[in-house]
């Protein structure tokens, strides 16, 4: 990449490429492992989860964010603003869901998925916060800066605003790219195959 990738909202329609883009990122991430179908069906139930997360399985009023190259997209993210919390479904939601999260989970996928949730549901800041639910960037851009750029990006308004912001982690690699950026590791969920660090950052003055 010869350039710094653009970084912008998505424009409506564009969920398709970023469901794609997010999905290549997270091609074998211990969090999405650990609850989703894996085998034969690993593939499709992580396309599928994406594609349903950026439509409005995360939730209804996500923000998207798109890093462009000169050609293609080069990563997406996936945020929440202060009162928005991941998954808050309404009861009818879940319910028009359930097929979908039976098909790429199971029953005992779903289940630990659950109880994943309620876990990290006790790490977030009490104060208002901004959630970076997903990250992710293309493997062929992965170590080009791309992820810093959605960062500087997504944060400078959250600075502006005097907004927390809050993540996840799941590798060494996220933490050390995300403590560069301000976040400082607040909790950790550590159950067998997955460890997350629970992450947190002021706003910049």
């Amino acid at each position: 990449m010869s350039a710094p990738p653009a970084v912008r909202p998505a424009h409506d329609g564009e969920e398709t490429s970023i469901a794609a883009v997010l999905s290549d990122a997270f091609v074998d991430e211990d969090g999405l492992n650990y609850w989703l179908k894996q085998g034969e069906e690993k593939e499709r139930s992580r396309a599928r989860f994406f594609a349903a997360a950026v439509e409005d399985a995360v939730h209804p009023e996500r923000t998207l964010w798109l890093a462009e190259g000169q050609t293609a997209p080069l990563g997406a993210a996936i945020w929440l603003s202060p009162g928005q919390k991941a998954y808050d479904l309404t009861f009818w939601k879940q319910i028009a869901l359930t097929p979908l999260m039976l098909s790429i989970a199971g029953m005992s996928g779903m289940a630990r998925g659950f109880a994943l949730a309620e876990k990290l549901e006790h790490h977030h800041p009490r104060e208002p916060h901004a959630h970076l639910v997903f990250l992710g960037v293309a493997p062929a851009a992965q170590g080009q800066g791309v992820g810093s750029a959605i960062l500087k990006s997504t944060l400078a308004p959250l600075d502006a605003g005097g907004v927390t912001a809050f993540l996840e982690a799941t590798t060494e690699r996220n933490v050390a790219l995300y403590q560069r950026h301000g976040f400082e590791i607040t909790g950790e969920i550590v159950v067998p195959s997955l460890h997350v660090r629970c992450m947190t950052r002021k706003p910049r003055g």
